[in-house]
């Protein structure tokens, strides 16, 4: 008999649960029969058809539970055994009406009922949450915890990225996640921070979105063991027009990979500007031809980075039966001030927005508190020393797991002190579920 169950996940043990069938019913119910419609679209409706009979007080007890259901509907979900999978499986439901039968007040009076419980749930089912193993530069398979900096070069472990090999976790639909970012930088606290992924499919590898300074064309190139890869570039110009500084081509591998999704350019400065007038904004040229100017973006002042407006990438609706060609990002400053003008860059990411959560700080998260992504409940919050608190506003689409071969998640971490300096870290866990149509 298939073990079916309507309740919340958020209470211990069975609490949280009424049993619609099985050996752990409440008394009075007879039999039960679900009415099991499975759909390609996200939500569905169904049937569970119940015949009650007992004392009053156990039909009594039935209709106010249901009643609590229909009532409160929030966080309610169905729960069916899957033998193919082994586990329980969850689908949330969204809404639900309990109904009575014909002849409901004399059937009641002699000690019987027989209700239709009717609900739209959504159409996938969850399973048990797994750790979800999680790799960079510096190994794989990490589940208990795994250390990313704020910036990208050649040592190994210094990355601001961590990878999911999906194929290894077979997924038919996409997995719904939990993510823990905790600071484990023992310095000013974590503000600000964004987190964006990318899917990667067969015979693609991570795409290089991590653009130094110094590698662009134009500038001034400084060493300094502060700097991202040990080096970081000035820009020097005068006038109050648009000045181009430096310009980075993207090849035609990371173009076609962007496609379906946005990129937020994320600047990170060396020394923090200091003009309250400038403005910044990305240009593109293809083919040697200037072809899109970014709308501007004013500085805030006093902080050590600067987001730019978001890219699609590539430009235009390509078929990409081929890759498409290669794009030169350029950017470009604006001050009104007299005089010379100075801007030290140390980076430019490229943070995908295929998945993607923006965090703005509240109070902050200090060393050692822990930042929790929650895909289930779409809430995020945090916690130390067991008590949850909020130290973090959250936007974004979330942080999805796609059934793909590889997936790899970027992040840009800021501080209380207004700079996103390259020794900051984070450790990161994350967890899984598997969905599934069919139990």
């Amino acid at each position: 008999m298939t073990n079916l169950a309507i309740g919340r996940m958020d209470l211990p043990d069975e609490q949280g649960w009424l049993a619609l069938n099985g050996s752990t019913v409440m008394d009075g119910l007879v039999d039960s029969q679900y009415q099991f419609q499975p759909s390609d679209e996200q939500i569905t409706q169904e049937n569970v058809l119940l015949r009650l009979r007992g004392s009053a007080a156990q039909l009594r007890t039935w209709l106010d539970r249901l009643e609590q259901f229909q009532l409160q509907p929030c966080d309610l979900f169905l729960r069916i055994w899957s033998d193919d999978h082994n586990s329980y499986g969850h689908a949330h439901i969204h809404k639900i009406s309990l109904e009575t039968q014909p002849g409901h007040l004399p059937s009641h009076e002699r000690g019987s009922l027989q209700l239709k419980l009717s609900f739209l749930r959504e159409t996938l089912f969850f399973g048990e949450e797994k750790p979800l193993p999680l790799r960079n530069s510096s190994g794989g398979g990490q589940t208990s915890g795994l250390t990313i900096s704020n910036h990208d070069d050649s040592t190994i472990g210094h990355d601001n990225w961590f990878g999911v090999d999906n194929a290894d976790l077979q997924l038919l639909y996409p997995a719904l996640t939990r993510f823990q970012f905790e600071n484990n930088f023992n310095g000013a606290d974590l503000d600000d921070f964004w987190v964006g992924s990318l899917p990667c499919g067969l015979g693609n590898t991570r795409p290089t979105l991590n653009l130094e300074a110094e590698n662009g064309i134009g500038g001034t190139v400084v060493s300094n063991s502060q700097a991202s890869a040990g080096k970081y570039c000035q820009y020097r110009w005068s006038g109050s027009g648009w000045q181009t500084l430096s310009s980075w081509v993207l090849g035609p591998l990371e173009v076609s990979q962007l496609t379906g999704g946005t990129v937020l350019p994320l600047l990170r400065f060396f020394n923090t500007p200091s003009s309250s007038s400038l403005q910044l904004r990305i240009a593109i040229n293809v083919m040697g031809k200037l072809v899109f100017e970014g709308p501007a973006c004013y500085h805030r002042s006093g902080k050590g980075f600067s987001s730019l407006e978001p890219l699609g990438l590539p430009l235009g609706q390509l078929p990409l039966e081929d890759f498409a060609c290669h794009h030169q990002l350029v950017l470009q400053a604006k001050q009104t001030d007299v005089g010379e003008h100075l801007l030290e860059l140390d980076d430019l990411l490229l943070l995908p927005q295929h998945g993607f959560v923006q965090y703005h700080a509240l109070g902050g998260l200090a060393c050692g508190s822990k930042l929790v992504e929650d895909q289930i409940t779409g809430k995020s919050w945090s916690w130390l020393e067991g008590m949850e608190f909020k130290s973090h506003s959250r936007a974004g689409t979330g942080l999805e797991l796609l059934p793909t071969i590889q997936q790899h998640y970027w992040c840009f971490q800021t501080g209380s002190d207004g700079k996103a300096t390259i020794d900051r870290t984070l450790s990161v866990r994350a967890w899984y579920r598997q969905q599934w149509r069919l139990p």
